[in-house]
Order: structure tokens, then sequence, then C-alpha cells
């Protein structure tokens, strides 16, 4: 690029200093008179492989695919700054190094998806179009992306059908994660580009075609004498003080049916005599208030607390941490928080609740979703088989 009026000029270079993996970060130079600024592409590259004379990245074998994006990438930050150093000529204004910079800064958001959802999420947030636990999975899905990408920037451009397909097998295989699991990291990408399509950083969104969609895991509820089993161990004294704020909150929902997103968000205004009076996170959209009375053993639980009734974690800590509680009382199936919102509606099922009436404390819109407690209760199943012994005798 040319120097501008001012004496400003932009050019790409390579660092010197190589990291373990012997790769140089490329560097994006503004230099005006005496002073000189350098802004990371985000893009590492080995030194051997970058030509100085043409400021282009070198293929480092055979087809190698990350060229070609890079050295878009790289072009475009010399286009627009040249097209910021003309338009300054035309205009008879000079350009600065602080002009070029918040340039780069605006554009490195609008390129590289990783910036740019983490800003929309950001903002989403600050404006409360979504909670903290919404907010908190996004940014769950974000980190599992770059861990997936393992590098720094991620260009939109890149997003396309074969790396979504690439990215949706190494979460299953490599990850490991389950399918529920997988689908949360597409439904928040999906919506993030969704978002980009609508700033016209790009035509189309690649999950138009790439489906994907939930299914009934495997549902694990606790019996009563494993309920039993937690509430000794939440009173054990030597019980770790983090373990316990779970168990506090693990045990609130086993005994009111509440979604971990709901807990999360649950304040000492909301209760209004013993009943906790809400809206759902699931019913909000339709301003859905649910009054739910509340029992000794829920209110003893939240009792002297203000403000937030619960200690604020991320849900994989507290689904990381219920396996070690779980083993520690004794119980060895697979502890997660969804399972305290199944135990609810089996208990609720044994002692025969109303199915209505559990629709009802749950949240639910239809019964047919409640039903599933009638299958997944032992006790229930065991009187219904008695009826036969009733009924025949030998």
């Amino acid at each position: 690029m040319k120097k501008s009026r001012a004496g400003l000029s932009c050019y790409i270079v390579i660092d010197s200093r190589v990291n373990p993996a012997g790769l140089s970060k490329v560097l994006f130079r503004i230099q005006q008179a005496r002073i000189k600024r350098d802004l990371y592409t985000g893009i590492k590259w080995p030194r051997a492989f970058f030509s100085a004379t043409t400021q282009q990245l070198l293929p480092r074998y055979a087809d190698d695919t990350d060229v070609m994006p890079f050295n878009l990438q790289i072009n475009e930050y010399k286009t627009r700054a040249h097209r910021m150093a003309l338009t300054g000529y035309l205009e008879k204004t000079d350009i600065t190094i602080d002009d070029i910079v918040k340039e780069f800064n605006n554009m490195h958001v609008a390129e590289d998806f990783f910036s740019f959802m983490e800003v929309n999420a950001n903002a989403l947030y600050n404006q409360d179009t979504i909670v903290n636990p919404t907010w908190r999975r996004h940014r769950c899905s974000l980190n599992i992306l770059k861990k997936y990408y393992k590098r720094e920037v991620l260009p939109i451009g890149r997003l396309n059908l074969d790396f979504i397909e690439k990215f949706d097998a190494w979460a299953r295989t490599k990850h490991k994660a389950g399918h529920n699991t997988v689908c949360g990291y597409h439904k928040d990408i999906k919506k993030y580009l969704s978002i980009a399509v609508r700033k016209c950083l790009i035509a189309k969104n690649p999950y138009e075609d790439f489906s994907f969609a939930y299914v009934d895991g495997d549902r694990v509820a606790l019996n009563r004498d494993e309920i039993n089993n937690l509430i000794t161990l939440f009173k054990h004294p030597l019980l770790e003080s983090c373990d316990r704020e779970i168990l506090r909150r693990f045990l609130f929902s086993c005994v009111t049916g509440l979604r971990i997103s709901d807990t999360g968000l649950i304040h000492s205004s909301m209760i209004q005599g013993n009943d906790l009076v809400f809206v759902p996170y699931k019913g909000r959209a339709a301003g859905k208030v649910l009054r739910l009375p509340l029992q000794r053993i829920a209110l003893q639980l939240i009792e002297g607390r203000s403000g937030l009734l619960f200690a604020q974690f991320s849900h994989g800590y507290i689904n990381e941490r219920l396996k070690i509680i779980g083993a520690r009382a004794g119980i060895f199936k697979r502890l997660t928080y969804h399972c305290a919102r199944d135990t609810f509606g089996t208990q609720a099922v044994e002692m025969n609740i109303h199915i209505k009436l559990i629709s009802e404390m749950m949240g639910h819109s239809s019964l047919k979703t409640t039903s599933i407690y009638l299958k997944m209760s032992d006790a229930e199943k065991k009187r219904a088989m008695g009826k036969f012994d009733e009924r025949f005798k030998l």
C-alpha cells in the first residue's frame, strides 16, 4: 500500500518469535512517521513459508487447504486500509493509525466467527434478550468450537456444510459428546450464523443444508431411598461447601420439579408466603406465570437466603460434581441435574398425585409430556402388576 498524505503505510509481516510448535504470528503492521503498531491477524504460520516480497503465505505441503482462505483474509486487511487511505486522499483528510486500528477491530469481529459470536452473545445478554444460563451455554458451545478448530481466528466463510459435518463427527467421536449435547452445540452455532445472515456477512446459513434433532434419551430418576441418602450426605458436616451448594440446588429440584435454568434465576423476591411465583424460562415468551406451593423440605433448603437463592455454577461443572456426589451417597446411576426433575415426576406419580396436577406443577403444556413419568415409575409398575395377583389365585 502506498503512503497516505500523512505518511501512513500498512503491510503484512511475520513475527520473529517462534512458538514451541514452530509457528510465528502473522501481523498487520501500521506505520506512520516513527509510530508503529502491529495488530495480530489471528494467523500463525511457519516463517519459512511466508513471502516478505508478496506478503503472502506459502503452502506448507501439497493441497494445503488453509493457504487460500488465510491469504484472502490478509488481502482483505490490506484492501480496506488502502480504501481508507484513498478516501482520505480524495477528501483531503488525514487517516491516522487509530482510524486503521478501529477499522481493523470492526473487521475482525465481522470476519472472525469466534469474535462475532462472543460479541453478539454479550450484546444479547446485556440487552436481557438472553438470560445468564443461556449466555453460559452459548459460551460453552463457542469454547467447544474453538477446541475443534484449534486456531485463534475462524473466518465466517469457512463455516460451510463440510465444516459443520466434520465438526459434528469430531464432537461425537473425539470429544465423545452425547447426541443431544451435540445438537445443543449446533443449535447455538446456527443461531449466530442466522445473525450473520441478517447482518449481510454471509449470504446463506449453512445449517439450511444440515438437519439435527433432539431425541428422548435414557431418563434416570432416583427412588425414595436414594433421595434420603442424598439428604443424609447434605447434612454431613465434612461435605465440601461447593458440593453442598450444588446438592442443595439439586435436592430443591427433586422436591419442586424445577429445571436447572429456573433454579439459576430464582430470587427471594419470588417467594410469596409459602409459594414460589415465577415465569419459567421455557414459558418466558408467553409470559406464563407459575405459582408453586413449597413444601417444608423445599423451604428448609432456602431458609434464611436472600437475593439469588442458589450459588451460580456452570451447568457442566454441576453435572460433573453430581457424579462425584452421587458416588459418595452410594448412588451409581448416571446422575445429571435433569435427574432431579425426572425424580420429582416419578415420585409424584408414586404418591398418587393426579397427572393433571403434576403437569401443572411442572409447567408442561401437554399431558403427553407428563405421561412419561407413568412409564418411569417402578412402584407404579409393581402396583399395576400386583393387580393380577388380586384377580387370579392358584
